[in-house]
């Protein structure tokens, strides 16, 4: 009988000390992952809208968590104070310009803050204010998404307006993709002005062979734009020209002179131009004179054969000959 009470009591002991260790333990894993057991500092953050935080959740820092949430306090109107609670020594690796943002563990888990580190020189202190950026609001979001949706749908309408006008081949663009009318002309305009450009493009050639050999060539125009003493010449040439034409100009005065006295009937040339029986007198005295000529000649002749003469003229031949 006593030996079972002794077992009963044994049983009973133990299972009492395994609960206790059970106890001590799951203390000592909740106290260390809430940091009850070990050094702490706070550091605060204002946020306008901190969607659903609360009290114990997790701070993390690239992605190790380093702290809780120690407490979630509206001070006014878009205004929330959050005091973080961060491990001993976390400090050394988040600057005074470090920024917290409010986020999700998971898609659809608790809210949790996410510390940015900075890049400052000097690191955070117990008690210090770091930045916040604060979420933008639920229904702010459903707002404006709303709006977009609204948008979308006002903008799908113009677009199938549009689409539909351009397919019946309305309005500019409807004529360009359907090929009516402004699309043919806009055609014979491009084909024009391709065709001028290339005649622009022939034009240019030419014009720069006639610059390039009107600089380096050696016609006058060259001679012209770069021989100074060409120049000189030419300027030379201008006043030759200048003062050949005051003589012709005295010249033909003169010949108007001339030609006034020649008309007139007070000279012997005109007389013989005006005065028609005065030149039918000069001519035959003109035909008498060719007959006299013509009958010397043939009396010179009959001279030249007579005996008595013959001696002196051959005499005269032979003289003209040794000279």
């Amino acid at each position: 009988m006593k030996t079972n009470e002794v077992k009963q009591d044994i049983k009973l002991g133990a299972f009492v000390l395994a609960g206790l260790a059970i106890f001590i333990a799951t203390v000592f894993f909740i106290g260390s992952e809430n940091s009850i057991f070990s050094k702490t500092f706070t550091v605060v953050s204002i946020f306008k809208n901190v969607e659903g935080l609360k009290r114990g959740d997790n701070v993390w820092l690239s992605g190790v968590k380093i702290g809780t949430v120690k407490e979630v306090q509206i001070v006014s109107e878009g205004k929330v104070v959050v005091q973080l609670q961060l491990k001993e020594r976390q400090n050394e690796f988040i600057s005074k310009n470090a920024t917290a943002y409010i986020g999700s563990d998971g898609l659809v888990g608790n809210k949790i803050v996410v510390v940015r580190p900075g890049n400052a020189h000097t690191h955070i202190d117990d008690n210090d204010t770091i930045n916040a950026a604060s979420p933008a609001d639920t229904q702010e979001l459903i707002n404006i998404a709303k709006d977009v949706g609204q948008n979308t749908k006002s903008l799908t309408g113009d677009l199938q307006t549009i689409s539909k006008r351009i397919k019946d081949g309305q309005g500019v663009v409807g004529e360009l993709l359907n090929d009516g009318q402004f699309a043919q002309e806009l055609r014979s305009t491009v084909s024009s002005l391709k065709s001028a450009g290339n005649n622009m493009n022939h034009a240019t050639a030419e014009l720069n062979g006639l610059v390039y050999e009107m600089k380096n060539g050696d016609g006058v125009i060259n001679k012209l734009l770069y021989d100074t003493s060409m120049a000189s010449t030419f300027d030379a040439a201008l006043v030759n020209v200048k003062k050949v034409s005051a003589n012709t100009a005295k010249i033909a005065s003169d010949l108007q002179e001339v030609v006034a006295k020649v008309n007139s009937n007070d000279n012997a040339l005109g007389l013989l131009l005006a005065d028609t029986t005065f030149a039918q007198r000069m001519e035959n005295t003109l035909i008498n004179a060719e007959s006299a000529s013509g009958k010397l000649d043939e009396n010179m002749e009959a001279m030249q054969h007579n005996f008595l003469l013959r001696g002196y003229f051959k005499k005269k031949k032979k003289n003209e000959q040794k000279q």
